[in-house]
């Protein structure tokens, strides 16, 4: 607990509410509470003496020692009853024991703010008073797992400040591997004006090994001092209260084994180094003349004490002492002795100028996100495209989280307009807005410098996919569908080792928004993830989506767009900086929660809804499995079929099986798109043999009854996203291979008055056991893909013969089976031969 002062207040009317409530007290509590004495004084300061029956109170192993009855004096002021009053004992029989400060002083809340309750008043207090009387006489003021009551060091941001940010960790001498009570390290430090950062600690023989290797540089890239001064590690806990005089702290520490001479020449030890390192500050001072001291003061619950660390600025008397005992040689004994006695008397009067200490250390320090989702970026190289209202928030978001390492890129300028929403000042309009986040950036956290590159992302980060194979995460928070659809182009040949990756957008009025997440070696990333998401939202829109689904896919499209700035502006989504921020961040951390997630689908999309009166679960989310992928025979593109489109083709196959044997072919049409940027052909569902179609063991004959109509009813409901994309079959227990009649086919469906310019031909096959199994468990079968377009030969005419003369048994398609026989066969210019 941070110590307090002695307070001086002025007086409030408030002061007669404590009288009244300490006298209401006294007046129930049948003697236990007596009140002796009401003191109130010029600046309106009341002192309340009460006496308190503790005979109950038992004391244990080494509590305090009660008395029957204790007397304790209240001050109140005026910020009763908003702020507790301060209550301090009439003797210094407790003096030394934790959460007694000034002797007298007792710490009675560890967290005012949130353990004093302003309604409950003085009963409050005098029941706190009696707990901490009960916890102290039991020793129990420090249970393990919390902090036990460090010293108190009555330090002044005058004399400067220290940030601690390295663990101490096994070197402190009462670690198991440690040896004896007291050791001495060196902390390797920043002089940033009146502020000393400590980055690393070293031993005396670690800063001779770094020196004659030429690593102790004076100064840091940035041009920051830098800088040794002495740790010295005491085993046994100094008295409760530091005290504020070199001669009392020196004859302190002498008892616990450290001699005036050893914290002379750990002085001086330092001296010497900065001295021949060439350390200087800023207008040629040497570099500042201070001691570390750590105790042992917090102990865990798996009994591990760390260490409790103060720091004292050394006057300009004692800088001068150690230099001149630097100087002088050993030889010159008469004046060692004459400046050790100086030395010796400058100990005697001397005050020590107590600095601030700021703990960063992990390991006495708990971070405030401790169970957020957002530690899963601690650590982690993370790429972020874009600087704008989405990508700068979550870039902070990175730093913040402790990403190890974090590089923007944005090829955009700071314009006066988007100061609205993003965070950027005046000066920097005109510039780069990667280079200027990143220098604000690297300004939170001292461990982190966030690099940024102007550039490009399509024409130059995409083109290169290897050099984003080193990144943990990829964030894509340009809302730009060129990048999205460049890095769905750029993973295909990479995805088992392409970084998961983030991909976010606003709606039109930044209350509503989409994150798409895609994990390693996921089929599809945002491109394809935000084409599905519109597919399932079109059709049924699951609970939550629809207002979701209807701003960030509205059909018809809108036809209104803002501009913000004249001329050739890009549009943009309209939205305050409080809303822009705030749906970046709801989106940001639930698609981390979701990646920081044991269990997770490979593709997920996330959607909050920030709009007042939002209706449905928050925020809300679908996921897909990976899709069975391959590469068409031409090698030219990829084909991703979907679990549905999968399972579908097995049901029709399983059924045909049931109804018309094991060896009868099926087939029907594929439903899906092509997307000629990234050269993918999706196949989401297919569709089965029409009613008029023809089946048999050696020809799959497909009809036209009812597939317009089939085409047309996913094409409105899906605003056209999916349509007409090929024809399949299946060759049962034979190879999936195309037949010279198979090729006909293809040719008469993307010949001119034809269904496509492009079509998938796919067939599905596998020798007895690939096709037992697959129509048993649902593991793949062999598939032969093969994208055909408008170029593709015709086969003779004469191939088609042989489906005429042959003696096979037919069956009709749909969901009526009669066997027909010989001239009734198929009509052969649809034909697809197994």
């Amino acid at each position: 607990m941070a110590a307090a002062l002695p307070r001086h207040r002025s007086g409030s009317a408030l002061s007669d509410l404590a009288h009244r409530q300490l006298t209401e007290l006294a007046e129930i509590s049948d003697g236990a509470i007596q009140l002796l004495g009401v003191d109130p004084d010029e600046n309106g300061l009341t002192t309340y003496t009460v006496s308190l029956d503790t005979s109950g109170i038992e004391t244990k192993g080494g509590g305090i020692r009660l008395r029957t009855r204790e007397r304790f004096e209240i001050a109140v002021d005026s910020s009763f009853p908003y702020i507790h009053p301060d209550v301090y004992v009439t003797h210094r029989r407790w003096a030394g024991t934790p959460h007694v400060q000034w002797g007298r002083l007792l710490c009675l809340y560890a967290a005012p703010a949130v353990e004093w309750n302003p309604s409950d008043g003085m009963r409050g207090l005098v029941a706190r008073l009696n707990l901490w009387l009960q916890r102290a006489a039991a020793a129990d003021l420090d249970p393990a797992g919390q902090p036990l009551h460090p010293p108190v060091a009555y330090s002044s941001y005058g004399n400067g400040s220290v940030i601690v940010r390295p663990d101490l960790g096994d070197l402190v001498p009462w670690s198991p591997s440690g040896s004896g009570r007291v050791r001495f390290l060196y902390a390797w430090c920043a002089q940033r004006g009146n502020r000393v950062d400590v980055l690393e600690w070293l031993t005396a023989q670690q800063v001779y090994d770094r020196y004659t290797a030429g690593q102790l540089p004076a100064r840091q890239e940035d041009g920051v001092a830098l800088f040794v001064a002495p740790l010295v590690l005491v085993s046994d806990t100094l008295d409760m209260e530091y005290p504020s005089t070199a001669k009392l702290l020196v004859t302190a520490l002498d008892a616990y084994g450290v001699s005036r001479d050893e914290l002379l020449r750990a002085l001086i030890g330092a001296r010497t180094v900065n001295k021949v390192v060439g350390v200087a500050l800023d207008g040629g001072d040497a570099a500042p003349t201070m001691m570390l001291l750590g105790t042992p003061a917090r102990r865990l619950e798996s009994g591990e004490i760390l260490a409790h660390i103060t720091g004292w600025h050394v006057d300009d008397l004692g800088t001068k002492i150690t230099g001149l005992l630097e100087k002088i040689a050993p030889e010159h004994v008469e004046l060692n002795e004459r400046v050790r006695e100086l030395a010796d008397d400058w100990f005697g009067f001397a005050n020590v100028q107590w600095m601030v200490i700021h703990e960063a250390r992990p390991e006495v320090t708990r971070r405030r996100d401790t169970g957020s989702p957002t530690q899963w970026l601690a650590d982690k190289n993370v790429l972020v495209l874009g600087c704008g209202a989405l990508g700068a928030p979550i870039a902070e978001h990175c730093v913040r989280a402790g990403a190890a390492q974090l590089h923007l890129i944005d090829k955009g300028a700071v314009t006066p307009g988007i100061l609205l929403r993003q965070p950027y000042e005046d000066v920097d309009i005109g510039y780069n807005k990667a280079e200027r986040l990143a220098r604000r950036l690297s300004r939170i956290r001292q461990d982190l410098t966030v690099t940024s590159s102007r550039a490009n992302i399509v024409t130059g980060v995409l083109t290169d996919p290897q050099s984003l194979l080193q990144y943990d995460l990829i964030i894509d928070a340009t809302a730009d569908i060129g990048v999205r659809v460049g890095i769905e182009r750029a993973r295909l040949a990479v995805r088992e080792q392409w970084p998961t990756t983030i991909s976010a957008l606003f709606g039109h009025t930044a209350q509503r928004g989409v994150a798409t997440i895609s994990r390693r070696g996921a089929t599809g990333s945002g491109c394809d993830i935000l084409r599905r998401l519109a597919i399932d939202t079109a059709t049924t829109s699951p609970a939550g989506w629809e207002s979701i689904a209807d701003d960030v896919f509205p059909d018809p499209p809108r036809t209104e767009r803002f501009f913000p700035e004249p001329g050739c502006s890009a549009p943009t989504f309209t939205g305050s900086a409080a809303e822009t921020t705030a749906l970046a961040s709801a989106l940001f951390v639930s698609a981390i929660a979701l990646v920081a997630g044991e269990v997770a689908d490979p593709m997920t999309a996330v959607g909050c809804d920030l709009a007042p009166g939002a209706k449905g679960p928050r925020p809300v989310t679908l996921s897909w499995s990976d899709d069975l992928t391959l590469t068409d025979e031409t090698g030219e593109n990829e084909i991703r079929i979907s679990s549905r489109a999968l399972a579908e083709m097995r049901a029709e196959a399983r059924r045909g099986r049931r109804v018309r044997g094991p060896r009868i072919e099926t087939g029907g049409m594929l439903l899906g798109s092509f997307d000629e940027a990234t050269q993918i052909v999706f196949v989401d569902t297919v569709a089965g043999p029409s009613p008029d179609s023809y089946l048999s063991a050696a020809y799959f004959d497909h009809g036209t009854d009812g597939t317009q109509e089939i085409v047309s009813a996913y094409g409105d409901a899906t605003a056209s996203r999916v349509g007409f994309a090929g024809m399949w079959h299946t060759h049962p227990y034979g190879i999936a291979s195309p037949s010279p009649t198979d090729e006909t086919g293809m040719a008469d469906i993307v010949a001119s008055g034809g269904h496509s310019r492009r079509s998938l031909m796919l067939i599905l096959g596998g020798e007895t056991t690939v096709w037992e199994r697959w129509l048993e468990d649902g593991t793949p079968p062999d598939v032969y893909a093969r994208v055909v377009d408008r170029n593709a030969t015709r086969q003779p005419a004469r191939l088609l013969a042989l489906h005429v003369t042959s003696s096979a048994k037919w069956f009709r398609g749909g969901y009526g089976y009669p066997a027909l026989r010989g001239g009734n066969g198929p009509r052969g210019s649809r034909g697809a031969e197994g």
